[in-house]
């Protein structure tokens, strides 16, 4: 008989031993696994980014009213304080000289090459509808252009030298006398108008995490209207071109605090007087309202298409 019991006792704790170590490892198959450690270069990229997108991701209309309120602030302060002379307030330092004389080059190289890139990804590589992305840094290239000119033309016709003897302003000039005219602010305008433009063009970066979980998403064909060819090629440039395109943000957030800090120079030191930058800081704003609420909200085939615009829709409405 106790043997018997024994035999039973010992069956009864082996089964329940085993029944444990089961339960053991069904808890820890049921655990998430532990994610990988972060590297050192990935923490510095993931700190970067934050950084930049806190720079580039604030609100069109809030850049708006700050660099409106800033230029006549600035403008006022300086007519009525005298701001000491430095190395910024001479023309020929080496800021304005390579950076904001050549601002627009800058500029349309970086956008031309984030728009061609991210556009590439988010219309599945078809060149046609990239073209559309690329033509508004077209468009923008020729308002520079045509308001610098015109602001050239405004000077030259609305004014009248201090000698009387010559009506030319070149004349005027050359002469040692000085040209009275309404000198429209190029600087400012130039600075606003890259800076707005920058401002509307990165914000695809914003959803940029949301579009790869979205290439991702198994039952994407009967949520968008796109084969599976597009997402299978959308998914392979997304993997391919995300970094040059991180790489071309941060170069564009730099980019941004320089202007930003270019643009303030110009309004504190007396280059101009107050209605010439104000006038100029308008002239920008109305060239950005005319594009991105306006001209590229039309969805027409005549006009380049919105930031961001494609057929897998991953961009909230703005």
């Amino acid at each position: 008989m106790a043997s018997k019991s024994g035999s039973s006792r010992r069956k009864s704790f082996t089964k329940g031993s085993h029944k444990d170590y089961e339960d053991r490892n069904v808890s820890r198959a049921g655990k998430k696994p532990l994610p990988e450690p972060t590297h050192l270069g990935h923490f510095v990229l993931m700190v970067v980014l934050k950084v930049c997108r806190s720079v580039l991701f604030v609100d069109t209309s809030v850049k708006i009213g700050i660099y409106l309120i800033g230029v006549m602030a600035g403008s006022v302060i300086c007519d009525l304080f005298v701001v000491p002379k430095s190395y910024l307030s001479d023309k020929q330092n080496f800021l304005n000289q390579y950076f904001v004389k050549l601002g627009w080059g800058w500029t349309l190289t970086l956008l031309v090459s984030y728009v061609c890139l991210s556009s590439l990804v988010y219309c599945s590589g078809n060149w046609a509808a990239v073209r559309r992305h690329i033509m508004r840094m077209a468009i923008a290239s020729v308002e520079w252009y045509v308001c610098v000119t015109a602001f050239r033309h405004i000077e030259t016709t609305v004014g009248m030298c201090t000698s009387s003897q010559h009506l030319d302003r070149n004349t005027c000039i050359d002469s040692g006398s000085g040209w009275l005219g309404f000198d429209i602010s190029g600087h400012v305008f130039l600075l606003i108008h890259n800076l707005l433009t920058i401002s509307e063009e990165v914000k695809t970066f914003k959803e940029w995490r949301k579009l790869g979980e979205l290439l991702e998403d198994e039952d994407l064909p009967n949520k968008r209207k796109v084969t599976n060819d597009d997402i299978k090629q959308a998914q392979s440039l997304y993997k391919g071109l995300t970094p040059y395109i991180k790489a071309t943000f941060i170069v564009l957030a730099l980019l941004t605090v320089l202007w930003e800090f270019m643009l303030l120079v110009s309004v504190v030191y007396r280059f101009h007087t107050l209605t010439q930058k104000v006038t100029a800081a308008f002239v920008a704003v109305f060239c950005w309202f005319l594009n991105y609420r306006v001209l590229y909200r039309l969805n027409s085939e005549w006009f380049p298409a919105y930031p961001g615009e494609s057929s897998f829709n991953f961009l909230k409405s703005s």
